[in-house]
């Protein structure tokens, strides 16, 4: 199993004018994505700080005013409340542009892509889907007697069905709960060195050598 796997998708409802990575691809944190046109957002976004910083001098000037009794105090509220909504514009601009490129969060590979440069996805439909293998668990089951001598760390080897390779492992975490009917528990493991041939989803048989006494 690998470490995480995410499903981007966004609401914007944009153009795709960035995929730069192909299925099986990797990449490093920090990479991009996926990248949208957003020419229109970063145009409002201009006329949003203008407009900020146009009502931030008319607050401004309007408290002088009030501090030589030229203004009204309702004259500086007003003021204010206009220098704050136009902020809030600016703000909320900002922050719905920030989704304009999806990054990596990860390193990791591109699992699958759904979809394409030139294309306006539907809002919050999937984009991409990422994985980070860079620790893969094994998801193993047990017989649940087994935890009389089984413990966090203990070493065991297993082998992978489709490389044929066997490597060394070791349990990392032990489940909450043990399956009442098949009277298993299931347990995971880390490899002790990671694999280069390894991929999420394959499958195997683990060996332990449990205890003498």
């Amino acid at each position: 199993m690998a470490n995480a796997e995410v499903t981007f998708s966004s609401d914007l409802a944009a153009q795709i004018n960035a995929l730069p990575l192909r299925a099986g691809s990797p990449f490093k944190r920090g990479d991009l994505l996926i990248g949208f046109d957003c020419g229109k957002l970063n145009a409002d976004l201009r006329g949003t700080n203008e407009l900020e910083k146009k009502q931030s001098l008319i607050f401004e000037n309007r408290k002088k005013l009030k501090s030589r009794n030229a203004a009204s105090a309702f004259e500086v509220a007003e003021a204010r409340a206009d220098y704050l909504v136009a902020k809030s514009k600016t703000d909320s601009l900002k922050q719905v542009i920030r989704f304009c490129s999806i990054k990596a969060p990860f390193d990791g590979k591109v699992l699958e892509l759904h979809a394409s440069k030139f294309e306006m996805p539907a809002v919050n439909s999937p984009l991409i889907t990422v994985v980070d293998d860079s620790l893969l668990e094994l998801d193993l089951i047990v017989p649940s007697n087994w935890l009389r001598w089984l413990v966090i760390g203990a070493q065991f080897e297993f082998r992978v069905e489709e490389t044929g390779e066997t490597h060394i492992a070791n349990i990392v975490r032990l489940g909450a709960k043990i399956d009442a009917v098949s009277q298993t528990i299931k347990i995971a493991g880390a490899f002790r060195e990671r694999p280069k041939r390894i991929l999420p989803g394959m499958s195997g048989v683990a060996q332990f050598s449990p205890p003498t006494q």
